[in-house]
């Protein structure tokens, strides 16, 4: 069995037990900006490394255990991107998509009538569906005469998907904290805003060789969303 076979039945069988006891659960959706940062060192001392924006969007069911404390489920979808640029301008932005699912306890305390805060910490499990590449590269196929005589290599915008590879890790594990204020609108009905960070303990490719730099993600999300509550 494998590994995303064996995770999907552990998360069947977790949520089902949470869904089965008879306390409060709460559905809702949020949706935001990630802002990723790639932890890795290039060799090439030329190339700089640069976060880079995405999207997150999740589907949340958190079931209270008592009044302060939940066990949250958030299968969802974000992109984990960042940029390369070296000194002669030449750039590659890379967007990575993946689809994600973290597992936390929250705690949650009222703050004043109808106002919450939470805070939730947890670990995840995401995949690496979907890898794009924009930017601007040298075509060695077209070269120009310069002032001088010189040839020089003319530069075009290139944009493609990046074709996987077996010296990629598709999978990644990692560990998750969250904060955030929950406003209820109404008895069923509430609103939050919340802040995420995604921290993976697997690098992005496989480990091949010992001088090969691991590539870590980091990621910073801000989410907006709403949520009914069932009894």
């Amino acid at each position: 069995m494998n590994i995303k076979k064996s995770l999907s039945i552990i998360a069947s069988i977790c949520l089902t037990c949470i869904l089965n006891v008879k306390a409060q659960t709460n559905i809702g959706l949020d949706a935001g900006i990630t802002y990723n940062k790639l932890r890795f060192k290039p060799v090439n001392s030329n190339l700089t490394l640069s976060s880079k924006q995405g999207y997150i969007i999740n589907l949340n069911i958190d079931h209270q255990l008592n009044k302060w404390i939940a066990v949250e489920a958030s299968p969802g979808m974000l992109q984990k991107n960042y940029s390369l640029k070296n000194t002669n301008n030449i750039y590659q932005d890379i967007n990575n998509t993946y689809l994600q699912l973290p597992i936390s306890i929250k705690f949650e305390r009222k703050l004043i009538s109808r106002l919450n805060l939470s805070a939730a910490l947890g670990g995840y499990y995401a995949y690496w569906i979907k890898s794009t590449i924009n930017g601007i590269a040298p075509n060695v196929f077209e070269l120009s005469s310069g002032s001088e005589g010189d040839e020089l290599i003319k530069v075009e915008g290139i944009k493609s998907q990046y074709p996987f590879s077996q010296r990629d890790n598709r999978s990644e594990f990692g560990w998750t904290a969250k904060i955030g204020l929950n406003y209820r609108i109404l008895n069923d009905l509430s609103c939050s805003i919340k802040g995420h960070y995604y921290r993976s303990l697997t690098g992005q490719q496989k480990q091949i060789d010992e001088l090969q730099a691991s590539r870590y993600n980091e990621t910073l999300a801000a989410t907006i969303g709403i949520a009914y509550s069932f009894k």
